[in-house]
């Protein structure tokens, strides 16, 4: 059985305990801050303080604190550790659900898209509960895509992990380099030249090439018009709106508009949606 031993600042400051595995808390002064956390990792359990059974709640005082291993799907609280655990589980080669097995990388691509956009709503209606479950679905897809992968000996979930935090510690110059960034300005600006550098960037047509496909038409038409903007292209959006007004080129039209909303910091996207909603709402 594996067994996990930290003293108390090694515990509150872990992200992830796997809960799973056996736990050992020692050294602890505060005793509140290690219950609070106990509770969010366990539900209210009986652990053993000092030698002596007592629920979580109960705690008052312990120098160390010992957790039974928690039996892997019939916990009262879950976590990142818990949901690799039961999508492993799902797709195991014997006993596995027929349904999760059979996907692939194209067969759920659409639920990334649908899940993301699903999110983004609950995000823009203020539903924190929403919030909640939609982003655990949106987490589900990038480690069921892992998952596929892993089964086809392409990549898994550490890989992806271990990717991003790379990219995280590569491109915060300012917090694990030499640089220094005062304001969210200066620290984007380091992050695209870290960015730059890694994509191996030789130009601003380099760059535009690599953007997505995929990318939702008014969100290419900003990020296009944001890196010229950047690289000190010509700014001539409001002459362009006139121009194509005048030759009722609607698609020049909507370019752009894109455009100036976002010199006056605004996402067409979101405001185009806005005033859709606007319109019904006054039906």
């Amino acid at each position: 059985m594996n067994r996990i031993i930290q003293d108390e600042t090694a515990f509150l400051r872990a992200p992830i305990i796997d809960t799973s595995a056996e736990l050992e808390i020692t050294d602890i002064k505060n005793i509140s801050a290690v219950a609070a956390k106990l509770k969010k990792l366990y539900g209210d359990i009986t652990v053993v303080a000092d030698g002596a059974r007592v629920a979580i709640s109960a705690l008052k005082s312990a120098k160390t604190i010992a957790v039974a291993a928690q039996t892997d799907f019939d916990k009262k609280r879950y976590n990142a550790a818990d949901a690799m655990r039961v999508i492993a589980r799902l797709t195991l080669d014997e006993g596995g659900c027929p349904w999760d097995k059979a996907q692939t990388h194209e067969s759920i691509r659409i639920n990334m898209i649908e899940e993301a956009y699903e999110a983004v709503d609950a995000i823009d209606k203020r539903d924190v509960e929403n919030m909640r479950e939609e982003f655990g679905d949106v987490f589900l897809q990038s480690i069921l895509q892992s998952d596929i992968a892993r089964r086809a000996g392409e990549f898994d979930f550490d890989d992806v992990c271990d990717e991003l935090c790379k990219k995280l510690i590569g491109r915060h110059t300012f917090i694990f380099g030499a640089d220094s960034a005062t304001n969210p300005d200066e620290a984007l600006t380091l992050w695209e030249k870290a960015k730059g550098v890694e994509k191996h960037y030789d130009t601003v047509k380099n760059q535009l090439e690599r953007l997505p496909d995929n990318f939702p038409s008014l969100l290419l038409c900003q990020k296009t018009h944001k890196k010229l903007k950047k690289a000190g292209a010509p700014q001539t959006a409001a002459a362009d709106l006139q121009s194509a007004i005048a030759a009722r080129d609607y698609t020049r039209i909507i370019a752009a508009c894109a455009a100036l909303l976002s010199d006056d910091g605004k996402d067409a996207e979101v405001e185009l949606n806005t005033l859709v909603k606007r319109k019904i709402a006054e039906l």
